[in-house]
């Protein structure tokens, strides 16, 4: 099979246009909408999601800053540490219970 080469004549594409262009003006500022719409929306991401970041770091700086006082508050230094020979001290540990055959 022979290939078939495809001609396109540009300037008569682009007067065609322009001619549709001039035939409906309202295309213009429709079209101008349609592009903005995705660019406007990846802009809002783009800052919201700079905004949250730094919002992150903010909150894991405090949390940094809260264990360092605790650490510095603490008599030994050493942060929490738990009294085992306490029954009820408030730490309770929560083993996984085994499921039950019905």
């Amino acid at each position: 099979m022979a290939k078939k080469t495809v001609t396109i004549d540009l300037a008569k594409l682009a007067s065609q246009r322009a001619e549709f262009v001039k035939e409906n003006p309202w295309l213009i500022p429709a079209g101008l909408a349609i592009q903005m719409i995705p660019l406007s929306l990846l802009i809002y991401g783009h800052v919201k999601t700079n905004i949250y970041k730094k919002k992150l770091q903010i909150e894991r700086e405090k949390t940094k800053q809260l264990n360092l006082q605790l650490q510095n508050n603490h008599p030994h230094g050493h942060g929490h540490h738990r009294h085992h020979s306490k029954p009820d001290s408030g730490f309770h540990n929560f083993e996984p219970v085994s499921p039950r055959q019905l």
